[in-house]
C-alpha cells in the first residue's frame, strides 16, 4: 500500500475513466467519467488531461476536506504503441491519438500543470504511464500476495502480464518479451486476432450466424438461452485460448490466472474449453474471471508509486 494520494485514469480513445485513490483505497464517490478527445490535436487531449487532474484534486477537498499534498502522483493506463517508461506516444493508425505520435506526453502533462499556479500553487506531481493490463494484474494481485499469477485482458485484444509476489515480471527466460501475449504467432496471424471481440465475432461467422446487429454479447445470450451450436462455439474458443496459453502459463508456473476485460464475463460459456486446453500442460491451475477489472486497473495504478 503506498501512502501518496494517486489520480489514477484509464485513458480510452473516446473517454477517459479518473479517480482518487488514497492510501491504496479507491474512493469510489470520486470516480468519473470525461470525454478524452482522442481525435483532436495534442494540445487539446494533453489539455483535457490536465483539465481531468485539476477537477479530480476538487473533488478530493470537498470529499476529504483536507488540504492538498506537496506532491500528488497521477497514474495513466495508455493504449499503446507508447514507451511507457519515458512517457513518449507512438500511436498511428489507430483512429486515436494520432496527434501524440512523437511526443512525450509526460513531459508536455507537466508542463501544463506546472503552468496552471492558481489551480496547483507550488505542488509537484509525479506522472507515470503503464499498459491497462499491466495495472490490471497489479490492481488483482493485491488479493493474492504470495502468488506467481498471470493476467489476461479480453476485448478489443488481448492484453497480459506476469505477476511474481505483487512484483511485475517483463523480463527473463520465463516470460515473453515483456511479458506480452498478443503478437505472438498463433494460428494463420496473431494471439490478438484470435482472443479477442473480433476473434469471436469471426468463429460465428465462419459458423454461419448472421453477423446483422450481434456482437459478442448478443451470441452469449444465444448460448444461455439454450443454442447449443452457440455453446460448442465458446467452448472451442475456450479450447483454442487454453492451447495457446497453456506453455505460457507452465513456463512462468503460474499457480492463478486472472481474466479481465469485456468478454471476462462470459467466461461461465468459455471456462470449461479454457481447463482443457490448459490441462495439456498445466496442473490445477486456478482460473478467475474478476468482473470490476477498472477497480483493479486504479489500485494497479496507484501501486506503481510504492
Amino acid at each position: 500500500m503506498t501512502d501518496k494520494l494517486v489520480l489514477a485514469m484509464d485513458v480510452g480513445g473516446t473517454s477517459v475513466k479518473a479517480c482518487v485513490v488514497e492510501r491504496g483505497t479507491v474512493l469510489s464517490r470520486t470516480l468519473t467519467h470525461y470525454p478524452s478527445y482522442g481525435k483532436q490535436p495534442a494540445a487539446v487531449i494533453i489539455g483535457q488531461l490536465a483539465a481531468i487532474v485539476t477537477d479530480l484534486l476538487r473533488q478530493y477537498v470537498q470529499l476529504s476536506q483536507r488540504s492538498l499534498p506537496d506532491e500528488v502522483c497521477v497514474g495513466l493506463a495508455f493504449p499503446g504503441p507508447f514507451d511507457y517508461d519515458e512517457g513518449t506516444c507512438w500511436i498511428r493508425g489507430l483512429d486515436k491519438f494520432e496527434s501524440l505520435y512523437g511526443v512525450n506526453v509526460r513531459e508536455r502533462l507537466l508542463e501544463g500543470l506546472h503552468a496552471s499556479d492558481r489551480a496547483h500553487p507550488a505542488r509537484q506531481f509525479r506522472v507515470i504511464f503503464q499498459n491497462d493490463a499491466r495495472l490490471f494484474g497489479l490492481g488483482a494481485s493485491v488479493r493474492f500476495p504470495d502468488e506467481r499469477l498471470a493476467a489476461i485482458t479480453l476485448g478489443t485484444g488481448i492484453g497480459s502480464c506476469f505477476i511474481d509476489r505483487g512484483k511485475l515480471v517483463t523480463k527473463g527466460p520465463s516470460v515473453p518479451t515483456d511479458g506480452y501475449l498478443f503478437g505472438l504467432p498463433h494460428g494463420k496471424g496473431i494471439a490478438d486476432h484470435c482472443f479477442s471481440r473480433r476473434g469471436i465475432l469471426a468463429l460465428f461467422r465462419e459458423a454461419g450466424y448472421s453477423a446483422d446487429g450481434y456482437d459478442v454479447k448478443e451470441y452469449a445470450e444465444l448460448a444461455r438461452e439454450g443454442d447449443a451450436r452457440a455453446c460448442e462455439l465458446f467452448c472451442s474458443f475456450g479450447r483454442e485460448l487454453g492451447n495457446f496459453l497453456a506453455p505460457y502459463m507452465r513456463q512462468f508456473d503460474a499457480e492463478r490466472l486472472l481474466i479481465g476485460g469485456q468478454i471476462a464475463g462470459s467466461l461461465d460459456l468459455f471456462g470449461e474449453g479454457l481447463q482443457q486446453g490448459l490441462q495439456t500442460e498445466t496442473n490445477g491451475i486456478v482460473v478467475e474471471a474478476l468482473e470490476d477489472a477498472l477497480h483493479h486497473t486504479f489500485v494497479g495504478a496507484s501501486r506503481m508509486f510504492l
